[in-house]
């Protein structure tokens, strides 16, 4: 608890400090152009991400809704980070994990294993899946099973659980670290990513157009075009998005006829939103959005020679496809001093893919066609809150969730192509929650604020198995309650500092799966509902006139159990999976500065320090063994999950005579030493069968600490018409070992493979606006 304790006795000392020294709070400007509760409704009051500073040389205020009021990110007393879409753009973000890669203790993303290489390329129908909040993992679903395992984190994309069009046409994206269950019940366990897209804009029109190319074949391009259709009631905005590059290790290898495209990608998405706004009170959103992807993620395995060398072997893979097709409104009337919200949203995902697996060295040779002809999702959503200006302000709300599933997948020998096993798998997922919250100012400078949530979740799962001696059916259904609440006080020390204490609890809902047992056979597999509890204090500064903004928090966590179920408990090369499940804590915290010497540069400094760890290993059961949980994490610390992580950026603007301007980045971030895998006992103590050093299954699984550095230059026309960047990530092109993964072999031997991080991109942007 010490860099803990350090953290936050520093943040809260800077802010006592500048209570007594700032006097009256000078903001660069209040939000801009705050809007009346229904006419921000169709983003829950979103406004502009970043609005203009009255004084150039101070730091700009930034509006933020996740905690689904309007309200200025430094009065919002919570650990908030927020990022711009035409920041991201610039800086040629557009994967989940390139976008949070720079967010204190946050980590991860669908699109975390970055080199698609292992595994399967069927995708997921969760874009939170790989995502770490905090130092706790997603939740990830029993090995071989059906998807649609609920995360630990939650992503909402235009207010959308799980939306779709996350990365392209973005407005800003908001991350809150910590418990989130009261506001967002499921799986917003560790935290919540809210994503904003573009909002038509019913007073003029609007388009915009964007051109990326750059190595890996990169090509990426992005068009938007608003309508107002009826002036200040009806307006219409369509986006569309193109994403193609080559595979990262496959890039230089002469294919022929063969195909080797292991890691390449392609992206195609697009978009329609119209808002309505029949008088100043209502705003009704219709929305429309689809998702095509083609992912070559299977077929290419990199295996550890050594703990630090690789060799590649290949294989032709077709590419897994598969489809996002979303409908969505949202209803927002604002009458009597209250805002009514409603908001509907169905979903459907579709995937059909090869999962491909060759690892000589334990003679495994597999292939999988897995097919979901059907995953749809229901979600409907019902709240009233108070119209802001009273000294009580509240939320209530209920939510209605459905996911009805069908898995179809047929596994063969890859070498003889002989039938191992057919499954096909039906699961139905309902949930209800209601919730309510409120805030109670007792003083102007001291508030309260309260929730509580309740929630329910039915899980039903049926599975035909069948092998060429026999058929077996497994079904199951399990139901589950839970409760989850807040309570925070708030103290405003000056008009510029804020400190804030609070307690909140977030829910894993529990889940039902069919994977395969130590016996080969089909087998149930339970997980239980989990909670975990957060206790916080923060703080939130501005000093000398706004130039300086220091935001800090420490946490400590309790949870009741951290399960994962895709660990092989098998001995041999058949594999076979469990629910495995041990308490957890963490504890740790961030700090984020930034700092504006002059009206031209800007420095900034990201720190964050994470201890996650599990407790009680050695009295944890694994059903179907004999073992215990401490058998399978040999350590007592959480898997793939960085203690301290520093990111430093600068930027500096130059100014040109006819009003253009020059704006070069850089940012440098550091990864301290982690364990990208767990291991058992027996690898920990194993030699390696393929190299002569002997090495320990812990240094496969080790990644030491690394140093990335990213640099881009914008160039921005004068009347911000076109926008010229250039970038370069990953400048030293550090390519060290992500997702590694120890494989048994026979008794007492294991196989090692991996994925990399991303290798040095560059590319340019050009953006155009009308």
């Amino acid at each position: 608890m010490r860099n803990t304790k350090f953290l936050f006795v520093a943040t809260s000392a800077i802010a006592l400090i500048g209570s007594g020294a700032t006097g009256q709070l000078a903001f660069a400007s209040e939000a801009q152009d705050q809007p009346s509760p229904a006419a921000a409704g169709a983003s829950e009051g979103a406004a502009s991400g970043e609005t203009t500073a009255d004084a150039s040389n101070s730091i700009a205020d930034i509006v933020v809704t996740a905690q689904r009021r309007t309200e200025n990110l430094q009065r919002t007393a919570a650990s908030v980070s927020v990022r711009s879409g035409a920041e991201l753009q610039a800086a040629g973000k557009f994967a989940l994990s390139a976008i949070l890669e720079d967010v204190p203790g946050v980590s991860g993303g669908a699109a975390a294993n970055t080199g698609g290489m292992i595994g399967s390329s069927a995708g997921t129908d969760s874009p939170a899946a790989g995502l770490t909040i905090r130092g706790i993992p997603s939740n990830v679903g029993a090995g071989g099973s059906a998807t649609s395992t609920s995360t630990a984190a939650a992503i909402y994309v235009d207010g959308v659980y799980n939306g779709v069009g996350s990365s392209y046409d973005i407005d800003r994206i908001e991350v809150l670290r910590g418990p989130q269950g009261t506001l967002y019940g499921r799986s917003a366990t560790t935290g919540v990513v809210v994503i904003r897209t573009r909002n038509p804009n019913t007073d003029a029109w609007e388009g915009n157009a964007a051109l990326e190319v750059g190595n890996y074949d990169l090509r990426h391009y992005t068009a938007a075009l608003n309508v107002p259709i009826v002036q200040d009631k009806i307006a219409l905005r369509i986006s569309g998005n193109y994403f193609d590059r080559d595979g990262y290790e496959t890039h230089n290898l002469e294919r022929g006829d063969q195909g080797y495209n292991g890691g390449a990608l392609t992206n195609t998405d697009y978009r329609a939103k119209l808002l309505v706004k029949p008088i100043d009170d209502v705003s009704l959103l219709l929305g429309f959005a689809g998702q095509d992807n083609k992912a070559y993620s299977s077929g290419t395995t990199l295996t550890q020679e050594s703990p630090d060398t690789f060799s590649k072997s290949y294989s032709p893979v077709g590419a897994g496809k598969n489809h996002f097709r979303q409908y969505w409104a949202e209803l927002n009337w604002a009458a009597g001093g209250v805002t009514f919200t409603y908001l509907p949203a169905y979903r459907t995902w579709k995937s059909d893919a090869l999962n491909y697996v060759r690892i000589p060295a334990i003679d495994l040779a597999t292939d999988q066609s897995i097919s979901t002809p059907k995953d749809h999702f229901l979600t409907q959503e019902l709240r009233l809150a108070s119209q802001p200006g009273g000294k009580l302000n509240w939320q209530l709300g209920a939510l209605y969730y459905e996911n009805d599933l069908r898995s179809l997948i047929t596994s063969r020998n890859g070498n003889t192509q002989e039938l191992q096993y057919t499954s096909d798998t039906s699961k139905k997922t309902t949930a209800a929650g209601v919730f309510g919250e409120a805030t109670y100012s007792f003083t102007d400078t001291t508030r309260l604020n309260l929730g509580l949530r309740y929630d329910y979740t039915e899980v039903a799962v049926d599975q035909t198995y069948a092998t060429p001696t026999g058929t077996l059916t497994v079904d199951g259904a399990r139901k589950f309650n839970n409760v989850t609440y807040k309570a925070r006080i708030e103290q405003d020390l000056s008009p510029q500092n804020l400190v804030y204490a609070l307690t909140s609890t977030g829910f894993s809902p529990g889940d039902l799966s069919v994977t395969t047992g130590t016996d080969g056979n089909p087998v149930r597999v339970e997980f239980d509902a989990e909670t975990m509890t957060s206790y916080e204090i923060g703080s939130k500064n501005r000093f000398f006139g706004n130039r300086l903004q220091v935001n800090g928090a420490a946490f400590y966590y309790v949870y009741g159990g951290y399960q994962v179920a895709n660990v092989n408990i098998s001995e041999t090369s058949t594999a076979a999976f469990s629910a495995l499940s041990a308490p957890a804590r963490a504890y740790g915290g961030e700090l984020e500065i930034l700092f504006k010497p002059s009206a031209d540069d800007r420095l900034g400094l990201n720190l964050s320090y994470t201890k996650a760890y599990f407790v009680d290993r050695s009295e944890q059961a694994v059903p179907g063994t004999s073992n215990t949980f401490d058998y399978y994490f040999s350590k007592k610390e959480i898997p793939n999950v960085v203690p301290f992580q520093a990111q430093l950026n600068y930027d500096h603007d130059f100014h040109f005579d006819g009003g253009s301007r020059l704006t070069l980045h850089g940012d440098i971030r550091f990864l301290s030493a982690y364990d990208s895998t767990s291991i058992t006992k027996a690898q920990a103590a194993a030699a390696d069968q393929n190299a002569d050093v002997g090495a320990s299954a812990a240094q496969y699984a080790r990644t030491g600490s690394q140093f990335v550095g990213d640099l881009t230059a914008t160039w921005v026309a004068s009347g911000d018409r076109f926008t010229f960047s250039a970038y370069l990530r990953n400048v030293g092109n550090n390519r060290y070992k992500v997702n590694a993964g120890i494989n048994n072999g026979f008794p007492g031997i294991f196989n090692a493979t991996t994925e990399r991080y991303v290798p040095r991109t560059y590319g340019i942007v050009l953006s155009a606006k009308l």
